[in-house]
């Protein structure tokens, strides 16, 4: 485990908790321009996470990919008990906030996980965040191939993703606003970019490791990395929400996991802090759980006290968050593994 990367899950997926505050209503200025210029693009938070997961599974498994003892199948079995239970449970707590009782053909899609290959996604919400989760799945299922694609053909790699990036990005015109946030911020295809640019960074990171890195200075690489991704953020308004959904935030989204990843600065150490690597631990609960609480909790809130609301909130999410992860997910995934999986 890479302690910076765990720690700064859990400081994304609150970007991500924020931008779902919107169905807090008051009159209080700051908290309206809050909302507006800051929670509201919180969904950054999502490119991060694809970003990270094609990083860490390929930190995982680099060594065991490449031996004789790695299954593909044994590799499927070990993502689906670690996220796949907890995917489960907070979709069926989910249907508590769903207006509608779920279809039959609701209740398959969200069980197999494909909603966010369907343009009808949002006739088929049990809880929201779980797309990101059918995407993952889907990355998951390719990364055994991917991988010694990638780690092939890194140069070729690279010029497919940018490639693809050109041809997907100049083809908003044909269509709806609707239809742009299924393809570029929903869509596993389109969303495979992120998680390949994860694994090419994995292979830039194990480039570095191997290099005499005495003489830099860390502290000022990270933060670098964190002034250019506040940098990227400013003038966000000034970009196309299309491109704001990923590609925007790729350059400081890397910058980020790979400074971090190296653990050698004083943010790093700041990051391996026990108590924020394990509340990047229980973020996974954190993010399945947050709307949820959210949906559940606001009509029961004070209207004029926007940010007492949102402590309460957060409060509440935490809480439900460490219940899970003590009480379900670690145990869970313990058993899962104990029993179906070669020690």
């Amino acid at each position: 485990m890479i302690k910076p990367l765990t720690s700064l899950r859990f400081f994304f997926a609150f970007f991500v908790f924020l931008s779902h505050l919107q169905g807090i209503k008051t009159d209080n200025i700051l908290f309206q321009w809050l909302t507006r210029n800051i929670f509201f693009e919180g969904y950054l938070g999502v490119s991060f996470f694809f970003i990270l997961s094609g990083f860490v599974i390929s930190y995982s498994y680099a060594k065991k990919i490449n031996s004789s003892k790695f299954t593909s199948f044994q590799f499927y079995k070990a993502r689906m008990f670690r996220i796949y239970p907890l995917y489960i449970l907070t979709t069926i707590l989910g249907v508590v906030t769903v207006i509608h009782t779920p279809s039959l053909s609701t209740w398959l899609i969200n069980i197999f996980a494909i909603q966010s290959f369907l343009p009808t996604i949002n006739e088929h919400v049990m809880n929201a965040p779980s797309w990101s989760i059918s995407n993952e799945f889907f990355f998951y299922l390719c990364f055994p191939l991917l991988y010694p694609l990638i780690e092939k053909n890194k140069k070729s790699s690279i010029i497919i993703i940018i490639s693809s990036c050109i041809i997907l990005f100049s083809t908003p015109l044909f269509f709806s606003e609707v239809n742009q946030k299924f393809i570029f911020y929903i869509h596993p295809l389109s969303r495979l970019l992120d998680f390949s640019l994860g694994i090419l960074l994995f292979h830039l990171y194990q480039l570095i490791q191997k290099r005499d890195l005495k003489r830099i200075n860390f502290t000022t690489w990270e933060s670098l990395a964190l002034l250019f991704f506040i940098l990227t953020f400013l003038p966000h308004h000034a970009i196309p929400r299309m491109f704001r959904f990923s590609v925007y935030y790729w350059l400081p989204m890397s910058a980020i996991i790979l400074v971090f990843a190296l653990q050698r600065g004083h943010f790093s150490k700041l990051l391996q802090n026990r108590i924020l690597v394990y509340l990047g631990e229980i973020s996974f609960s954190f993010y399945l759980m947050h709307l949820i609480v959210i949906n559940t909790l606001l009509p029961l809130l004070p209207i004029n006290n926007p940010f007492t609301s949102l402590i309460i909130i957060l409060i509440a999410v935490v809480f439900f968050s460490i219940i899970l992860f003590e009480y379900f997910e670690k145990p869970v995934n313990t058993l899962l593994k104990r029993k179906f999986l070669h020690s």
